[in-house]
């Protein structure tokens, strides 16, 4: 019976699980049922933590987690607050000599980190430079595997993180915001303080000397753990093509890069050529993510202006079976060189506040016969577009990439309208995916307050999704794009998503999922949406 009860447990736990669509507070409210139940969410409600908290101290410091809970933790997030940096109101720390905020309580998870045997991954978001004592703490860590460095400054005290075996590293600058199409971006970037606090401000003021020093620690680090690492990501401000290509990633499987790409000198060979040097030392790559934001200066070219192409590049791309690429890079000429590829996205990436101008119609199509050339089987397609999407888009779509079954079309900017299409037409246009299971469209629906009482946008799109559900056979989750007020003058792109369930008699029933987004640089699979 003890089985039983365990086995039932595990299925009710995972069941509430945020991760799964369960409401972040139920699992909770489970714990709170009874000292068996407790016990038994322990372990999931604590395997991903976040310290510290703005309102849990005392007068003697910041309040830590009780050391009972330390070996649940499998995800440790420190995010320092911003504010508590500012001179006019700083908290739980002390300005040096120079200037530079100096937290007090950091010796809690520094002491901490030797009891969290299951700890595999730590977050570190940081108004501060990170002191080398910490960094020794993580390297000693028997259990570490994944380190994320977000908005912190880095200094060469980062290689002290050894000699841990870490397989995935992400590493952004201070200031990188960066907006994917017109959807959700973190809060914190829609706030004007958040580019004005007093440390980033002093931090630009010294742009030039830190880059070098920042590039310098980066590619130390990384050079460290070259041998291990299967995941890298890795923003063009804190690295060099050049410093990249000298070092060998036998085990790394996906390499994704940010931001701005990488400044090459005058006296260097192209950017493209540096970047394929860097790929001949990554044997097992298979998943690479250009992810570069959008800019007038400059149009990333992958293949160089070489007609032909450099035939060691083009067998490059041949491998790859995960290609992410963003509209700051030259897309033409590139994909029918990637006979291998399975899956696909292609973004609109720029700067804030800035806003992306995604791929127009007769670029589109060029993609799609560059994919159809390429005689691969692609079965994850996900696009986003400037122009309205219309039923010839989708017969194009499914004439050059029959074999979907993950398809997602994202509009830069959805807006509601008057359609010229019915339901009909895409269903008829979507009708050849024979094997496609996962659908994000942006179809257009008549235009409705998005707070009226009845919801009306939503009927009209739930019954859309069932017209859908019926005609594709395979079907199993649908989502449409709508437009989402997100402040007082504010709106962004966001999705209405739909898991369907089918019973043995025919019937359809549809369930609304949680909202969704894609924490960048992630592109293939969504998580639930955090705030």
């Amino acid at each position: 019976m003890s089985i039983l009860n365990a086995d039932i447990t595990h299925i009710l736990i995972n069941d509430l699980l945020s991760s799964n669509g369960g409401s972040p507070s139920a699992l909770l409210t489970l714990a709170s049922t009874s000292r068996f139940f407790r016990e038994s969410c322990l372990p999931y409600l604590f395997s991903e933590v976040r310290w510290p908290h703005k309102f849990k101290a005392e007068e003697s410091g910041l309040r830590f987690f009780p050391e009972g809970l330390w070996p649940y933790i499998r995800h440790f997030r420190l995010e320092w607050f911003d504010e508590w940096t500012e001179p006019t109101r700083l908290k739980w720390g002390t300005l040096d000599k120079d200037g530079n905020y100096v937290p007090h309580d950091l010796v809690k998870f520094n002491l901490a980190i030797a009891k969290m045997p299951k700890l595999s991954k730590v977050t570190l978001i940081c108004p501060f430079v990170i002191p080398r004592s910490l960094f020794q703490s993580l390297g000693l860590s028997r259990s570490l595997s994944a380190i994320i460095f977000i908005d912190t400054p880095l200094q060469i005290g980062i290689t002290s993180i050894s000699p841990v075996t870490l397989k995935q590293i992400s590493l952004t600058p201070v200031g990188q915001t960066l907006r994917i199409g017109d959807g959700p971006t973190e809060p914190r970037f829609s706030d004007i303080t958040y580019f004005i606090r007093d440390w980033r401000r002093k931090y630009r003021s010294q742009a030039s000397w830190r880059q070098v020093q920042e590039i310098q620690a980066s590619i130390v680090f990384v050079k460290t753990h070259a041998a291990h690492i299967t995941h890298l990501e890795l923003s063009g401000s804190l690295c060099s093509f050049g410093a990249l290509a000298r070092i060998d990633w036998p085990f790394l499987r996906t390499f994704a890069l940010t931001g701005n790409a990488p400044v090459t000198e005058p006296y260097e060979p192209p950017a493209h050529v540096q970047l394929f040097n860097v790929l001949a030392r990554m044997d097992a790559l298979r998943d690479l993510r250009l992810l570069f934001a959008q800019s007038k200066a400059q149009e990333f070219h992958v293949l160089g202006r070489d007609d032909p192409p450099d035939p060691a590049h083009t067998a490059k791309l041949a491998t790859l079976t995960d290609f992410a690429i963003s509209n700051a890079c030259k897309l033409g000429g590139i994909l029918n060189h990637m006979s291998s590829l399975q899956r696909l996205a292609i973004l609109a990436i720029v700067d804030l506040p800035r806003w992306p101008i995604a791929l127009g119609q007769a670029e589109v199509d060029l993609v799609l016969a560059d994919i159809a050339a390429s005689t691969c089987e692609l079965n994850h397609l996900r696009i986003i577009i400037e122009d309205k999407l219309t039923p010839n888009v989708c017969w194009s779509i499914t004439s050059n990439c029959p074999h979907l079954q993950t398809l997602e079309i994202e509009r830069c900017g959805y807006h509601d309208g008057k359609s010229v299409s019915s339901w009909q037409e895409f269903l008829e246009a979507l009708s050849p995916l024979s094997a496609l299971r996962d659908l994000r469209i942006c179809m257009q629906f008549p235009e409705y307050d998005d707070v009226d009482e009845f919801e009306s946008w939503r009927i009209v799109r739930r019954d859309c999704a069932k017209a859908l559900a019926t005609g594709l056979k395979l079907l199993g989750k649908v989502g449409f794009e709508y437009r989402k007020r997100a402040g007082t003058h504010r709106y962004q792109d966001a999705w209405l998503d739909f898991e369907i369930n089918r019973s043995k008699g025919g019937a359809i029933e549809l369930c609304q999922l949680p909202a969704m987004w894609y924490p960048f640089p992630e592109v293939w699979e969504s998580s639930r949406l955090p705030f």
